[in-house]
């Protein structure tokens, strides 16, 4: 799977500054979910991209 465990971590830890967020509607708690959030999407794009990279890869010689 190409969800790892610090994966699971930013998300867990994105989905806590975004509840304290909603809790305490601070600026400063939506700019810090906002920028992790941002930092999240691109983690997991490239972890997306490069799990599929490496299926692709393995099975580009093959006949099936």
């Amino acid at each position: 799977m190409w969800i790892t465990s610090g994966i699971k971590k930013s998300s867990n830890k994105k989905n806590k500054l975004f509840n304290k967020w909603l809790c305490s509607r601070n600026l400063d708690d939506e700019k810090k979910y906002t920028n992790n959030l941002e930092v999240f999407k691109k983690v997991t794009a490239a972890a997306q991209i490069t799990f599929n990279k490496e299926k692709f890869d393995t099975r580009i010689n093959t006949t099936k």
